[in-house]
């Protein structure tokens, strides 16, 4: 397999979060295979993907609504599970599949 066949494997999201004071961007790549996953999982959850690492803040009890930017919050919880963004993906497709 080449790099150019590893390249067309792979699936990226952007996704457009509400900063402090201007929109921030996530960037996400993943395997073709992990993607139709999730978005099959949003679509029939009603979520986007801004919903997905919204719904991985709340599962792990960490939205205030005093706490600063969606981007901020969601960055902090990140960074203090030792997740990456697309760690937060998959932590809301892991806990969606499980209810």
């Amino acid at each position: 397999m080449t790099s150019t066949d590893n390249e067309d494997d792979l699936k990226s999201v952007n996704i457009e979060v509400p900063g402090a004071e201007k929109k921030r961007y996530v960037s996400v790549d993943m395997p073709r295979d992990q993607y139709e996953r999730l978005d099959e999982l949003k679509s029939r959850n009603g979520l986007t993907w801004r919903g997905l690492l919204m719904h991985t803040l709340r599962s792990l009890g960490s939205l205030e609504p005093d706490g600063g930017s969606q981007y901020e919050q969601l960055n902090e919880t990140r960074q203090r599970h030792g997740f990456t963004w697309k760690g937060m993906l998959l932590y809301a497709a892991r806990d969606l599949e499980d209810n």
